[in-house]
């Protein structure tokens, strides 16, 4: 799973597939997902799994969600495909996705609006 933002970033693209980025407006770039937070505390995802039931919640200390800061969007990445949720500034940063019989997560991903993409992987 690759994620790619355009260059005015106003759009971000997930290619789940080999066939590769498809037209975009302008130039796209594509974004590394951060796996470890300096402070080790509010961006990486922390991931409950529950048999076919999983819980993302963003960060070891509950990230802030303000207008100025907030979490856009949690996703996870499993063998069958990607679930996300979009949030808002008014939510708390957590996401409940339920899988399919004989799906598995893979990896787990959040996207802040001032700090990028972020991965947690089983």
């Amino acid at each position: 799973m690759k994620f790619y933002r355009s260059n005015d970033q106003d759009e971000i693209t997930i290619v789940v597939s080999k066939l590769g980025v498809p037209p975009h407006k302008g130039a796209v770039e594509e974004l590394t997902a951060n796996t470890v937070d300096a402070a080790r505390e509010k961006h990486v995802p922390v991931i409950e799994n529950a048999g076919y039931e999983v819980t993302v919640t963003v960060g070891d200390v509950i990230h802030p969600m303000t207008d100025a800061h907030y979490i856009m969007w949690i996703a996870i990445e499993t063998k069958e495909g990607f679930q996300i949720k979009h949030l808002t500034p008014d939510m708390t940063p957590t996401a409940s996705f339920h899988l399919m019989e004989g799906d598995t997560l893979i990896a787990a991903y959040e996207y802040c609006n001032l700090h990028g993409l972020w991965k947690a992987a089983i």
